[in-house]
């Protein structure tokens, strides 16, 4: 019988190193992955806030094209003429600010705090009714072909005002007509919404909504903690009759268990890091655009860093505890015993 028992108590020791490891893993990138600030702080150090002007331009475009009422030029706007606009319209502090507002909107809706994630077009909009807009329209038409006389005659009486061809004037009729682009252009931003979803709401609180397995998954993964510590409790019911074989049978996979788990955390960022990314490339356009989810994608080496760094101090700590569990158990007597309640009663 103490044989069948020392067994189960071996196989929940076994069962308990494997499981602390996979559950120290989980609980940190759980932790981790839905705080925009990881994604912040790994926008800065891989220098992607670079990339936010084609991030904003495909989410822009997207936007447009759906509306019937948009105006003529900036239904004319390709995702690359968004792009180009919006490096030149806002400075680098402003499109910081607009990733960083998209980043804190999207982990928002993930985390069940919103119904759908926007992005204020404010900066977009004051910068384009001021100079830096004329700059764009002046870049915009540059690309054009010529303008013919007719096209130049329509553009005088009304330009970006109507359904009128798109071509590129001669640099002195450009000169003359920048009054006439300035007041278009403040006319125009007045038709431009103040945000957009770039995440709608359509489907929250439905059954069709996505973050409802997400909320699951990510449930389960909190509840996890409690089966190394039941697995303990099994080895205390099956093996333990000492203070010396409590300490000796919780020691020694506590220590490997704290070992295991700083190792990976050491050298597993890239194996995380590709994990994540093909979960990011495979299932987060379900919850977010493409263009946000692809950029992500390119954030999850630094990601898994982040996420793994309390994995190292969390495994160190439980290698000390269960290395000092041993060590105690050295100086102990075999025959101490946990002292009984209930001896000498019968």
């Amino acid at each position: 019988m103490q044989t069948l028992g020392k067994f189960f108590a071996a196989l929940c020791a076994l069962l308990f190193i494997m499981s602390s490891v996979v559950v120290l893993l989980l609980f940190n990138i759980e932790r981790k992955a839905f705080s925009s600030e990881t994604y912040k702080q790994a926008f800065a150090n891989q220098g992607l806030y670079q990339r936010i002007p084609a991030m904003l331009a495909s989410i822009l475009s997207s936007s447009i094209a759906q509306n019937p009422n948009a105006i003529p030029l900036l239904r004319a706007l390709r995702v690359e003429d968004w792009q180009t606009s919006i490096s030149t319209l806002l400075p680098p502090e402003e499109l910081r600010a607009m990733s960083d507002s998209a980043l804190d909107a999207t982990f928002d809706y993930l985390n069940g705090k919103t119904d759908s994630a926007v992005i204020s077009l404010a900066p977009v909009k004051t910068h384009l009714a001021g100079e830096s807009g004329l700059q764009v329209v002046r870049q915009f038409l540059s690309l054009q072909p010529p303008c013919t006389p007719e096209q130049l005659s329509q553009m005088a009486l009304g330009l970006l005002g109507g359904q009128i061809a798109l071509c590129n004037p001669p640099e002195q009729a450009i000169g003359l007509m920048a009054p006439i682009i300035q007041a278009q252009l403040e006319g125009m931003t007045t038709l431009i919404p103040n945000e957009i979803a770039f995440i709608p709401g359509t489907a929250s609180n439905t059954p069709s909504d996505p973050r409802l397995k997400l909320k699951a998954v990510r449930s389960a993964i909190k509840l996890t903690p409690f089966i190394p510590v039941l697995l303990l409790f099994g080895i205390a019911a099956f093996a333990l009759r000492t203070l010396r074989e409590w300490l000796i049978w919780w020691g020694w996979p506590i220590m490997i268990a704290g070992v295991i788990s700083a190792l990976i955390a050491l050298i597993g960022s890239p194996v995380i890091g590709w994990i994540l990314q093909l979960l990011i490339q495979n299932q987060g356009t379900i919850f977010i655009p493409a263009v946000l989810a692809a950029s992500l994608g390119e954030t999850t080496s630094a990601v898994a860093r982040q996420m793994l760094a309390p994995v190292v101090l969390e495994g160190f700590i439980l290698a000390v505890a269960g290395l000092g569990m041993i060590v105690v158990s050295l100086f102990i007597s075999k025959q101490t015993r946990y002292p009984n309640p209930f001896e000498n009663q019968f």
